[in-house]
């Protein structure tokens, strides 16, 4: 018997004030910005859809301003003030596991999100992707990325997520608080607590202990998915980032 198919989640809001990428482009929501032939959004919808594992997609925005995005096969659902308020308001109606993603993820492809999942822990109630920096490096230097320095390891967020346990909530929670300093490393250590931020400020913070320790901080349990893909840890922010993804994609289409 096979599983059932997952519900994903694609986090489309905008922050207050509007989102700057738009503002540069002129168009009113960077879901539609023109990318490689197509609105952006596109891209990512048709990645989930490409997944066997995936089956219903909801999609959290702003709807006024998502009117040059193509809506097949895909579900509605109004957007928070914060991501956390938005995940929360979706697990009132929508069972676990969840998937979430952005829609500011072009370079997403069905074989990534494969490699996420297949390397989920089954006992985890939250699962995180991650990119190392000499994956990403090595292959874009020119990929700016905001990076979390470990022990032997240097990683940045990949926005794939997966909500499977019954503590999930718990974790969602944490986000909000840790979404507010996702620009600021330190901050975003100092939430482990005081002994995390002194084996983080000497090296000495790995980042399985560093998972360890969340894990007893929030009371859920938590785990880090490495990532092999370099395009798994690129999402679509700035200019440059436009250019970039521009690059690949026409390089894969390619063949």
């Amino acid at each position: 018997m096979s599983a059932p198919k997952l519900t994903v989640l694609v986090l489309a809001g905008q922050r207050a004030g509007g989102d700057g990428l738009a503002r540069a482009f002129a168009v009113p929501h960077k879901a539609v910005l023109p990318m490689a032939g197509r609105p952006m959004g596109e891209w990512v919808m048709d990645a989930l859809r490409g997944c066997p594992a995936v089956g219903r997609i909801l999609v959290a925005a702003d709807w006024r301003s998502l009117e040059g995005l193509a809506r097949d096969n895909w579900v509605p659902v109004v957007a928070g003030s914060t991501i956390g308020e938005t995940v929360e308001a979706v697990l009132d109606g929508v069972p676990l596991p969840l998937l979430i993603t952005t829609i500011d993820h072009p370079l997403l492809t069905p074989a990534i999100i494969e490699e996420f999942l297949g390397k989920v822990p089954v006992d985890c109630d939250c699962a995180v992707a991650v990119a190392r920096d000499e994956t990403v490096q090595g292959a874009y230097p020119e990929a700016k990325r905001t990076y979390l320095r470990f022990r032997r390891a240097r990683v940045t967020g990949c926005n794939l997520f997966l909500l499977a346990g019954p503590s999930a909530r718990k974790v969602v929670r944490f986000w909000t608080h840790m979404d507010s300093h996702r620009k600021d490393p330190g901050a975003m250590v100092r939430a482990l607590g005081w002994g995390s931020l002194l084996l983080w400020s000497l090296g000495l913070l790995t980042l399985e202990g560093a998972a360890r320790r969340l894990s007893r901080r929030v009371g859920a349990r938590l785990a880090v998915v490495e990532m092999t893909s370099p395009e798994a840890a690129i999402d679509v922010d700035k200019p440059e980032d436009v250019r970039l993804a521009e690059k690949i994609l026409a390089y894969r289409a390619k063949g």
